[in-house]
């Protein structure tokens, strides 16, 4: 027996290459989870001026909403379903917030993908600052893909975002484990190496292949655009341009480099500063933050056609943002992170809604965001 788990460790070890606290990291935390931050290396960002939200109570005004989309009430399926914070911005006031299930105000939690969608503001102020050019190819910033398969100059930053590069990726995990995508991204200790060795071009840019390759790719493209790494620069910047209440964390691997795909912890009420910019047209206190072609593109949409069906929910994707359709026409835009971290922003009800929770949900990511966005819709009529 011990001769057979040493050939098992070993296999392990090989397929891992040889990074041994990854494979241990795989073995031993199995699935991601909503605790990973406490685990994980973070680095701080500094909410260093700090805008309360204008309030008003609509409480019950949302509450009743949520009685339309099939719970039984907001507190029930809240509580229910392990959300930890719901938070209502309606008009630009924050009009209603939930907490329950060891959830704070001020308690962050991890956002998950939902950080794909604050890269892709990061990357619009980069570009509008001109250090990037989302039409650039990757190959402009990160020449190693290049002299690996020359058909990466091919690719764009926006096709990356939009995640029509060609890359290939599988979010498939079972035995052995160490040696897929989702497990290499999630757990590596050193995501540099990894997304400039592991990503294989699959197909020409164009086709939807949802994948934690591109905004790593992105990411790097992004630090060494800028010269700085994402919490020291951009992030920080930008949770000072929103006049962020909290600090917030961004998980990094072991050489400091963020999970770009998944790792900001947030509060709920800082996410839905976000999410208030495409409603504001971009504008803190007069000051634009989010630049006038990044609202332009998440409001309007040049890939408006669905690209997934969760169990009857059609959904597009563009520029770090899931698009679902209106319940009254139009469009909201959605952020989705495991676990059912979702964010909708709805343009024709002018709210954003946020909900965080533990990992113990039992509802799609995509389901919760159908019913917020129903609850958006009525708060309009």
């Amino acid at each position: 027996m011990v001769a057979v788990a040493t050939l098992l460790v070993g296999a392990v070890i090989t397929l891992a290459e040889g990074d041994v606290p990854y494979a241990v990291r795989v073995l031993s935390r199995g699935d991601a989870n909503t605790s990973d931050y406490t685990w994980k290396p973070t680095q701080r960002i500094v909410a260093d001026s700090p805008v309360a939200w204008r309030e008003h109570d609509e409480c019950a005004t949302v509450a009743a909403a949520f009685s339309g989309v099939g719970v039984p009430s907001m507190n029930e399926y809240l509580a229910e379903g392990a959300a930890q914070s719901l938070v209502v911005i309606h008009h630009g006031q924050l009009v209603c917030q939930w907490y329950g299930n060891g959830g704070a105000a001020d308690r962050p939690a991890m956002a998950f993908s939902v950080s794909k969608s604050v890269l892709a503001l990061l990357v619009a102020r980069a570009a509008d600052a001109r250090l990037m050019n989302l039409d650039d190819p990757i190959t402009a910033y990160v020449p190693e893909l290049g002299e690996r398969d020359p058909r990466f100059a091919e690719i764009t930053i926006r096709a990356l975002l939009d995640m029509r590069s060609g890359v290939g990726f599988s979010q498939q995990v079972d035995f052995p484990w160490v040696n897929q995508d989702a497990s290499a991204v999630y757990y590596s200790s050193d995501l540099i190496e990894t997304v400039l060795t592991r990503p294989q071009i699959v197909s020409p840019p164009g086709g939807f292949q949802y994948n934690d390759y591109a905004p790593n790719l992105v990411g790097l493209a992004l630090q060494r655009a800028t010269g700085t790494t994402l919490t020291d620069g951009p992030v920080s910047d930008l949770w000072h341009a929103i006049g962020a209440q909290d600090d917030a964390w961004w998980c990094v691997d072991d050489h400091g480099f963020a999970w770009h795909e998944s790792g900001l912890v947030s509060t709920a009420r800082d996410l839905a500063r976000i999410g208030q910019l495409y409603l504001d047209e971009g504008l803190v206190s007069g000051d634009l933050v989010a630049p006038s072609a990044y609202i332009t593109t998440g409001l309007s949409g040049s890939h408006a056609d669905p690209v997934v069906d969760f169990g009857g929910i059609p959904m597009g994707y563009e520029n770090g943002w899931w698009r679902l359709p209106g319940p009254s026409g139009g469009a909201d835009l959605v952020a989705m992170g495991n676990f059912g971290q979702v964010m909708v922003v709805s343009p024709a009800s002018d709210v954003v809604i946020v909900r965080l929770g533990t990992d113990e949900v039992r509802e799609s990511n995509a389901s919760i965001a159908a019913r917020l966005a129903l609850v958006a819709d009525a708060l309009s009529k």
